[in-house]
């Protein structure tokens, strides 16, 4: 078994840093549920090869290294089956956006409710963040149970926000801050 950088945040759970080595079994998670992630995620249709996915990660490495992204992969008994990630990380105005994704076969166990608590409690303790931005789909009643269970504030609908496979699509914005 290959050994990765990873915060453990539970006895099966497992938040895992980037490598170009995780490229292939991340695109393969990619390929095969394609029809799940691409119905609310942009970046499916442009991810066909391993290589692709070996630039998006280069791109989020080079981000880390800047201070304006945070990618992690989620491992659930030592299976890759999704990604979380922070993007546009402010860091002087102390606030990041939130993004996740989960294989199919893993949805509805509170695998990603998990992650996604235990990834906003690290960002606000080792990155110093304030307030956390969660953005989903309003059809996606997986997400948006998702934002709800991990303490997101419902904050309004952006509508007609984000472009999927020919259509604009409505997204419910949530908000976490910090607790004091």
């Amino acid at each position: 078994m290959t050994q990765y950088f990873s915060f453990k945040i539970s006895p099966d759970i497992e938040l895992v840093f980037p490598t170009i080595e995780t490229a292939k079994p991340m695109f393969e998670i990619i390929d095969r549920d394609r029809e799940h992630l691409g119905k609310y995620l942009d970046f499916v249709d442009y991810t066909k090869t391993v290589e692709d996915e070996e630039n998006f990660i280069k791109l989020k490495l080079k981000g880390m290294a800047e201070g304006t992204d945070a990618l992690y992969f989620i491992r659930y008994k030592d299976e890759f089956i999704g990604c979380i990630e922070l993007h546009f990380i402010d860091q002087k105005a102390k606030k990041a956006e939130i993004g996740y994704w989960l294989c199919s076969d893993f949805v509805g166990r509170g695998i990603m409710t998990q992650s996604v608590t235990a990834f906003c409690d690290i960002a606000y303790a080792r990155m110093g963040l304030n307030k956390i931005t969660l953005l989903a789909d309003v059809e996606n009643k997986p997400s948006n149970q998702v934002a709800i269970k991990s303490g997101f504030t419902f904050v309004g609908m952006d509508p007609e926000d984000l472009h999927i496979r020919g259509e604009l699509r409505d997204l419910n914005r949530y908000v976490k801050l910090k607790e004091k």
